[in-house]
Order: structure tokens, then sequence, then C-alpha cells
């Protein structure tokens, strides 16, 4: 007996083509986990960039302290405002200051202000969406910045630069377990602040890697490791250092629209070229890194 006993040619068409898009309907009825927008990876930034006609407002604290010897501490402040274009652009416009305190470290002069450390830009584009056959979500972003104050020393010094972004992040456990992960690049020049005439180039990398775990709807602990380094010139010529930072992550949602996050990272070792037989870098970095974060969405 064939199928045209039981079937119309219309009803057999029919049957092959639910048969063949069985799949597809499925995979797009999923829910597919995703990884929360908010900062919970401490340093690390998620790939979400919100929904379309999102607006946000960003206070972002990013502390450094300790050097071989004598007092340092610096700290940047980060006001950022931003807005979702479209599912997939995402912009931000900010403006910083600083605090730098140095008192007998070698090779820095005694420092101790407070300034107002330039603007900066930045546009994100998500490349790649989470799905049903793909867990990873990745998203690239380019942030241009003017500043006025050598990052550190802390003197007054002009310099340009552009950090590249690449995140990346995935559900490990849906709703208990996620993973994220960071490159950068960012190549710099700056006035000399001992001769402000002349211009020096320099660069830096940062790798980052965090998992964290929600404890709730509130609450989110996890952990974090980063590898910078800094190198003269602006395309990576010659490594002067290497420092490797490792600390818990917090993140807690006071409310639906307001998110506060923090991190504490001690170097744990590091490499100066200037220091071979040293076993951290505290001439191109500091013996602890730390973040404070208010997010607010409007």
């Amino acid at each position: 007996m064939g199928w045209g006993k039981y079937f119309s040619r219309t009803q057999y068409c029919a049957l092959l083509a639910g048969i063949f898009w069985l799949p597809v309907i499925q995979a797009q009825a999923q829910n597919v986990p995703d990884v929360p927008g908010d900062d919970i990876f401490g340093f690390t930034s998620p790939t979400d960039i919100g929904n379309p006609g999102d607006k946000a407002f960003g206070n972002e604290n990013d502390g450094r302290f300790g050097k071989r010897s004598g007092s340092y501490n610096a700290l940047n402040t980060k006001y950022e405002f931003s807005r979702t274009l479209t599912e997939s652009w995402w912009i931000a416009g900010s403006l910083f200051g600083s605090y730098n305190h140095a008192f007998q470290v070698p090779g820095l002069d005694n420092v101790n202000r407070t300034a107002f450390d330039g603007l900066s830009f930045e546009i994100e584009h998500r490349i790649l969406k989470r799905s049903a056959g793909n867990p990873f979500a990745i998203s690239l972003s380019v942030e241009p910045r003017w500043g006025r104050v050598d990052g550190t020393a802390g003197q007054m010094s002009n310099f340009y630069n552009a950090t590249f972004k690449l995140f990346t992040d995935a559900v490990v456990v849906p709703d208990k377990l996620f993973w994220g992960a960071n490159l950068q690049f960012a190549p710099q020049t700056a006035q000399d602040i001992s001769m402000r005439n002349h211009w020096v180039d320099s660069s830096s990398t940062l790798a980052s890697m965090a998992l964290t775990a929600q404890l709730s709807q509130k609450f989110f602990l996890g952990v974090e490791a980063r590898y910078l380094s800094a190198f003269d010139g602006a395309w990576l010529n010659r490594n002067i250092g290497n420092a490797f930072y490792f600390g818990p992550t917090f993140l807690w949602r006071i409310t639906d629209k307001i998110v506060f996050n923090a991190t504490f990272q001690p170097q744990l070792f590091g490499h100066a070229s200037g220091s071979p037989d040293r076993n951290l870098d505290l001439e191109n970095f500091e013996r602890a890194q730390y973040r404070v974060k208010l997010s607010v969405m409007f």
C-alpha cells in the first residue's frame, strides 16, 4: 500500500516540510539561557548591551596602591553615560577624574593631587549572539580617550590612546554559574612629564577571565584572574613588565535599576625588565588593584 492511500499530495508535502523544519522550530522555541547583563565579573565585561532604547549612568572607581617602598595610592573615577541604539550597537560617553598620592616612592616625585582627567567615547557591537547551538556570545568595542594626568606618576601630562576590546561569555550552569573573558590592546602617545614638548609612545595588553555564581536574584559571587603587560612603543615593540592579579568579585542588585559591584585583586606574581630578580612588577604596576562601581538604569 502506498502513502497515497492515506494522504493527499498537499498533505504529504506538508508532512515532509514539517519533518524538515521541526528541528529548527524546536531550536527557536527553546529558551536559550543567557548571561546577566550587569557587571557580574568584576573588571571583566559581559557581552550584553541591553535592549534598544536603554539608557544608563555608571560611576566606576578603579583604585591601585602599593609600590616597592614609600606610600602610593591612585584612583581613577569614570562617569559614564550610555545608550543602547539597537540590538547590536551600544555607545557611551565618559568623563574622568583622578587622585594620585606618592610619598618617598623611588623613581617618583612626591605628589598629592586631585584633577580632571579627560574624556572618552566608546562604541560596542555584538557580533555573535548566543543560540541553542552556540553557547558563546562575542562583542567588540573601541574606546578612544584623551587624558591629562600620567597614570603612574600623577603628574600633568596630556595623552591620547584607544583601547580595542573583545568580550566573550557563556552560561556554565543556567541561572547558577557564568563564565566571561576579555582581551584588550591599547596603544598610547603621551607627553614626557619632564619635557612636555616631547611625546613618548607606549602600549599595553590585558587578558582576563572570570567565573561567577548566582547566589540569589540579588547577589553574585565569583573570582577573576587578569594578566597585564606593558610595552615600549605603540605596537608592543618591547615588553617592559607583566603582572598577574587574582581576587574575588561581588555584585549586588539593589533594585531592578540600581546595581553595585566590587572586586579586590592583589598582584600574585609579575616581572619587570628593570628588576629581573624581583617576584613582582612594582615598577609598571601596583601591589593591589580594586574596583567599586554603581550603575543606574533610566
